[in-house]
């Protein structure tokens, strides 16, 4: 079996790499090209087996939205702690902000100084994660230094499910980490940083799992403002944890493996 990811590629290349018993398998969320393969897989919220239809032959098996969701088992060990310590949150306290690994229009030092400027509640812990090949990470230490409020800039970290688990709500990119927030129930605001984002971030916010920020559109004045609210916060926190629990479970994995053992002998 081979399997592709990568925008590239489509109907042309899987052709030319063709061999007698070889199965291809695609990770794809733009259906905006056609495949030549046997299963393929789009985890996104929104989209819909017709979406790919016209894009792939009849026997390919497509496995389609947040119930093939491809999570670490870590997500999945968290998710009953982290919904049932979401029961006792009534004021939110704990802010984790995640832009991505290398966060490269720095999103987060942006965020941030609208945090410096618009106020931050008193009390409200910011933990910040970052990746290793971030450029920001001096600046965003020096940021964090200034607010006046108890903070944590983290690294390239091993432990974002328990982090997650045990934070109240999340600033973070619409990308794939959504469904690592929503596996735990938690609370979101998704940031949309690039044009294929978008449909993703209008989803959740349809669903009601998260809200949606388009800080070039609108910056952060809504978000400030809500954060300086913690009463109608937390109301608003509780509706987005019980539209994950119906949303989403977790469990993608176990149900793309089964879908792919079923192709290989198919």
């Amino acid at each position: 079996m081979l399997v592709v990811d990568h925008y590239a590629l489509d109907r042309r290349w899987q052709r030319a790499v063709h061999r007698p018993g070889l199965k291809v398998g695609v990770i794809d969320d733009l259906a905006d090209r056609p495949h030549e393969c046997h299963w393929l897989l789009d985890q996104n919220l929104g989209r819909e087996l017709g979406d790919y239809r016209a894009l792939v032959p009849d026997p390919c098996t497509c496995l389609i939205g947040p119930d093939y969701a491809l999570l670490r088992p870590e997500f999945r060990h968290w998710r009953d702690k982290s919904f049932a310590r979401r029961e006792r949150v009534f004021r939110p306290k704990k802010l984790l902000i995640t832009m991505g690994g290398v966060d490269r229009d720095n999103a987060t030092g942006k965020l941030l100084s609208a945090l410096a400027d618009g106020g931050i509640p008193t009390g409200m812990e910011v933990d910040v994660v970052l990746g290793e090949t971030s450029p920001w990470v001096e600046s965003i230490q020096a940021q964090l230094d200034e607010l006046p409020v108890a903070h944590r800039l983290s690294v390239n970290v091993e432990d974002m499910a328990q982090r997650l688990a045990e934070t109240d709500l999340c600033i973070g990119a619409a990308g794939s980490s959504a469904w690592e927030r929503c596996c735990l129930g938690v609370p979101s605001w998704v940031v949309v940083l690039a044009d294929n984002q978008r449909p993703i971030a209008q989803a959740l916010q349809k669903s009601g799992i998260a809200q949606t920020l388009e800080p070039e559109k609108e910056g952060y004045h809504s978000l400030i403002q809500q954060l300086n609210a913690p009463a109608a916060l937390a109301q608003q926190m509780r509706a987005m944890t019980e539209a994950c629990k119906q949303v989403f479970d977790g469990a993608g994995v176990t149900r793309v493996a089964d879908a792919v053992k079923w192709s290989l002998v198919s």
